[in-house]
């Protein structure tokens, strides 16, 4: 029985590593279609040229679900919006809530 304890001790930071490496690949990916999106917008590029089409059909459902939010399309600054602005403000209030919430080590 404490071999089995122990064991799990053993397994638990490894299983911990993956979700976190899993995570962190996720936002990347994520993160870098966001400020994509952005740096079209500003650019004016149209989803008429294939690079503006993807990144806009990827974003679209999030846009879409965001707009709903009343002024969420008011131009603020060089062409983006309400709502380019607050998905790129997620970024960072992202990784401003994990670190906020790890590097909690409990060893009692």
């Amino acid at each position: 029985m404490l071999e089995q304890a122990s064991r799990r001790r053993q397994m638990q930071p490894g299983r911990s590593q993956l979700a976190t490496e899993l995570l962190l690949t996720a936002f990347a990916a994520v993160g870098a279609v966001i400020v994509l999106r952005t740096v079209l917008v500003v650019l004016d590029v149209s989803d008429r040229i294939w690079i503006g089409q993807f990144v806009y059909r990827l974003t679209g459902p999030v846009t879409e679900l965001l707009a709903i939010i009343p002024g969420g399309d008011r131009t603020l600054f060089a062409g983006l919006t309400t709502l380019d602005i607050t998905l790129l403000a997620l970024l960072p209030l992202f990784v401003l809530g994990i670190i906020a919430t790890g590097g909690r080590n409990d060893s009692r």
